[in-house]
């Protein structure tokens, strides 16, 4: 997930809570930060 992606669905999320699909995107968010954090250590 891009930041641009995350940015859109917390827009989303925050203008029509109701039907949002943030929620269900968090694990991907979370997966993504989990691999950036492992490339960074080697960095």
């Amino acid at each position: 997930m891009s930041v641009n992606e995350f940015l859109a669905e917390t827009r989303e999320d925050f203008n029509s809570p109701t039907t949002s699909t943030f929620v269900s995107k968090m694990a991907n968010c979370k997966h993504t930060v989990g691999s950036l954090e492992e490339v960074s250590t080697f960095i």
